[in-house]
């Protein structure tokens, strides 16, 4: 039993995923909020015995065959190539999952939408991927890399959204030295919408995505306020009511800009088998 790894102090603890080293006899597991777990600290700094019942519903009862989502708005080239994008279906089983990760999922599918609308498509593909089994253990993504590890290069940049719905605030990518001029337009476009570039620092593209980078995808990754994000995340606590409609159109703008210029930039960003092995955010 631990302590709630939230921010808040509601009797809402924080559930999550536990995993045993291979070999290991799993045991129950259960996380406590964090008013009641400084009230077991009182009780247990008398020095008296102290009694806690568990009534637990944990553990896992067999596996069953998931599917990640996938739309796809097509671009004016031929090349096959594409921008991903998207969030994941699943939520932790207490809450509604609006931040963990509905929004996600409706900020990349209202991205592609606007762009969608133009008078022009982009010359490369915008791909959303609604990703299954991510709380569990990045099963959609990690399926979606190992499926299209041999053709990686046609993903040519891949940023997810996974952090709710607060305001984007920096602009991190992985990408290949020659790439980084089309990061710093990318930049550019966002800097009027609040968002910083941090130059120096990683982007593995996002949770799931995270496996697709591992076997060769470039990653941009798009860093949301999160300073809220852990009073509600995998608690039943995660409602829409904690989605900022306004925070919610920056994080649709700011896709749609980066998305849209990455779609449409001259040469590659540097996608390959293995090309990103080395990178520490793997």
């Amino acid at each position: 039993m631990l302590r709630s790894v939230g921010s808040d102090h509601n009797r809402t603890p924080h559930t999550g995923v536990t995993r045993f080293a291979e070999g290991v006899a799993p045991i129950p597991a259960a996380a406590l909020s964090n008013p009641d777990a400084d009230l077991l600290d009182r009780l247990l700094g008398r020095g008296q015995p102290v009694s806690l019942r568990l009534d637990l519903d944990c553990g896992t009862e067999g596996e069953y065959t998931g599917a990640n989502v996938i739309g796809e708005i097509r671009g004016r080239g031929d090349g096959g190539e594409y921008v991903l994008t998207g969030g994941h279906l699943d939520s932790w089983d207490l809450g509604t999952g609006a931040i963990d990760d509905a929004s996600g999922i409706a900020i990349t599918t209202a991205a592609a939408r606007l762009i969608a609308q133009l008078p022009q498509r982009p010359r490369r593909a915008i791909r959303v991927v609604a990703f299954a089994n991510e709380e569990a253990g990045l099963f959609g993504g990690e399926a979606y890399a190992q499926r299209h590890r041999d053709e990686i290069a046609k993903a040519v940049l891949g940023a997810e959204s996974d952090a709710g719905a607060d305001r984007i605030v920096k602009l991190t990518a992985t990408v290949k030295p020659e790439a980084r001029a089309a990061i710093d337009r990318i930049a550019a476009a966002l800097a009027p919408l609040g968002v910083t570039y941090d130059a120096a620092a990683p982007g593995s593209g996002g949770s799931d995505l995270s496996a697709v980078h591992a076997v060769g995808m470039a990653g941009l990754s798009l860093h949301q306020d999160t300073s809220r994000y852990f009073e509600w995340h995998h608690t039943a606590n995660d409602t829409l009511d904690k989605v900022d409609p306004d925070q919610l159109r920056q994080n649709v703008a700011v896709y749609a800009v980066a998305l849209y210029l990455a779609a449409e930039a001259e040469g590659d960003f540097g996608s390959a088998p293995g090309a990103f092995a080395k990178d520490e955010k793997n």
